[in-house]
């Protein structure tokens, strides 16, 4: 499968705070066994700033913001690699909630829905994050809440690699034969509490 050209947003997102949501998250182990926590983020285009939004994006944002427009969702072939990203609580903040290098960004689409005043469009995308406990109890406390976002470039990465599901254990309470998985009761807690908090 042929690489993905990163196209370069930073103009879009650095030293720019962008309102998000946090549509889910899961706790992951990649199959060489590292953890990552991946973050379904939505941001709000329609009615913000978009200062900097590079022509991958405004093109399709163009077409979708009109308010007779009938394009429900196009898919954008972006992605970050190697980013900081930053959450905080509120616009004016110093002080980040969570700070993370090492993240990678990527299945952006711009999504719109509602006709006429009432219509949004939103740039939706999915963070790889280390994992870590304060970035997981960060995403327990603010599944489907909003904060600010900031994405600089920074000179840590991480490889990606595809994730994989936790194991499920036979009668014997043994794991069953696959790639490895982290079946902790704390990971599938937080996991699952994250879900039926909402």
């Amino acid at each position: 499968m042929a690489k993905v050209k990163p196209t370069k947003l930073q103009a879009f997102f650095e030293g720019r705070r962008r309102k998000a949501v946090l549509l889910s998250w899961a706790h992951l182990k990649t199959r060489a066994g590292e953890s990552r926590v991946k973050l379904d983020l939505k941001i709000p285009l329609l009615n913000e700033d978009v200062l900097g939004m590079p022509e991958a994006i405004s093109q399709a944002f163009g077409v979708m913001a009109a308010d007779d427009s009938r394009v429900e969702r196009t898919n954008l072939n972006i992605f970050y690699a190697g980013m900081t990203l930053e959450a905080f609580t509120a616009a004016a903040g110093k002080t980040p909630a969570v700070s993370c290098t090492g993240v990678m960004v990527h299945k952006f689409s711009l999504v719109a829905q509602g006709d006429g005043e009432k219509r949004e469009v939103n740039l939706h995308a999915v963070a790889y994050v280390p994992a870590n406990m304060l970035i997981r109890d960060w995403a327990w406390e603010h599944l489907h809440g909003g904060f600010f976002l900031e994405m600089v470039y920074s000179q840590t990465e991480i490889e990606f690699e595809p994730e994989v599901e936790p194991e499920e254990e036979d009668e014997d309470g043994d794991p069953s034969d696959g790639a490895e998985a982290d079946n902790s009761p704390e990971l599938a807690e937080a996991t699952t509490g994250a879900s039926d908090k909402w």
